[in-house]
């Protein structure tokens, strides 16, 4: 019977994917991105409207009485805390456990030892995949049992968990209050406690004080400033695995790495513009323009392929990989601008950014320019 139902869940897992592949639309997820499941589409202009804005109070009132399936299990219960986080699993989960991975590999330029050996660093992906995942999913929750949020879940993820009817707002709240405990008990053991609390901190700023609506500079910085603290946690508790810690003058990467991303992370607003508009929230493109918010993703993109590498002092084969992939996200800007194609370069993105995070490791092993 189990088996079963995990082989269920499995397909229906694998379509998910399938929807995404050919998916034109975006959404949000609790710090950034977009999903599958949503009709297809071209971008929009920045000035345009969707042609017919649902009654948001309405369609609010519709969510908070959807009633749950009946036949509920250990297995579906787990499936939907699933599907809280697949949204996030490619720009959050993934890349900053490649983070944790990448920080280690740095050794002494970001740790106050030396690179542990192979057979530490595999051992220490599953805890920093594990912290990740515990400190994503209450975000995830509060983010979506919004009922504003899932009015747009309807329109572009309706395979969510709340607009699915699988949990209601109300259990959704209950199983957060879970979640951020579990998160936070955890992450003592683990590691990475005082970004399990400031994670707290900066969900409740984007939700509740609705951060996420808010200027567009204030929302750019809430998002680098959650990247970051995801990205240090999952390093600290990685470091504590090897039995090591991070170096205080880390703190100085860090916080270039997040003026990286707060530059550039309008990028996901580009294919999320239909579902921006309906929550009238303010984005780069809806305010200045499709064309001006390629610009102010393209130029910072040039610029911190440069500065990331000099920072470091490499020479020039540590600039190669940035520069190749910020040169192929450029292009695509301009080249590839249907909603479908934007989310494709954005994947991109993300692999830019992650390329960034070895650049240590690139410094410890002496690639520099002397």
């Amino acid at each position: 019977m189990h088996f079963a139902r995990l082989t269920h869940c499995a397909v229906e897992l694998q379509a998910l994917s399938e929807v995404e592949s050919t998916s034109d639309t975006n959404t949000l997820g609790p710090i950034t991105t977009s999903e599958p499941g949503s009709p297809a589409s071209t971008v929009p202009k920045a000035s345009s409207q969707p042609d017919s804005k649902p009654d948001l109070d309405k369609e609010a009132r519709k969510i908070e009485h959807l009633s749950p399936k009946t036949t509920r299990g250990i297995w579906y219960h787990l499936y939907s805390l699933w599907l809280f986080t697949f949204s996030d699993l490619k720009t959050i989960v993934i890349p900053k456990t490649i983070f944790a991975v990448a920080t280690l590999c740095s050794g002494r330029s970001l740790t106050k030892d030396a690179r542990p050996g192979a057979l530490g660093i595999v051992g220490a992906v599953p805890l920093a995949l594990l912290w990740n995942w515990l400190n994503l999913l209450p975000l995830a929750m509060s983010n979506q049992c919004d009922t504003t949020s899932a009015v747009e879940d309807k329109l572009n993820k309706p395979w969510r968990p709340i607009p699915a009817g699988r949990l209601t707002v109300e259990e959704t709240r209950v199983f957060r209050i879970v979640a951020y405990v579990v998160a936070i008990t955890t992450s003592i053991t683990l590691g990475g406690f005082p970004e399990a609390v400031a994670l707290v901190v900066e969900g409740w700023m984007y939700n509740a004080l609705n951060g996420a609506n808010g200027s567009l500079l204030a929302r750019n910085m809430l998002c680098a400033v959650g990247y970051m603290t995801f990205a240090s946690g999952s390093a600290r508790a990685a470091c504590l695995r090897v039995g090591t810690e991070l170096r205080e003058d880390s703190i100085l990467w860090f916080i270039l790495l997040a003026g990286m991303i707060a530059t550039s992370i309008q990028f996901q607003d580009l294919y999320d513009q239909k579902g921006d508009a309906v929550r009238r929230r303010r984005t780069v493109p809806l305010v200045a323009g499709d064309r001006i918010a390629r610009l102010t993703i393209a130029v910072p993109t040039a610029a911190w392929s440069w500065i990331g590498p000099r920072y470091w002092k490499l020479s020039l084969p540590g600039f190669i990989l940035p520069a190749v992939l910020g040169a192929i996200i450029i292009l695509r800007l301009y080249w590839y601008r249907r909603a479908s194609e934007d989310k494709r370069s954005f994947i991109i993105w993300n692999a830019w950014v992650m390329s960034m995070y070895f650049l240590p490791s690139l410094g410890n092993l002496g690639a520099t320019s002397g």
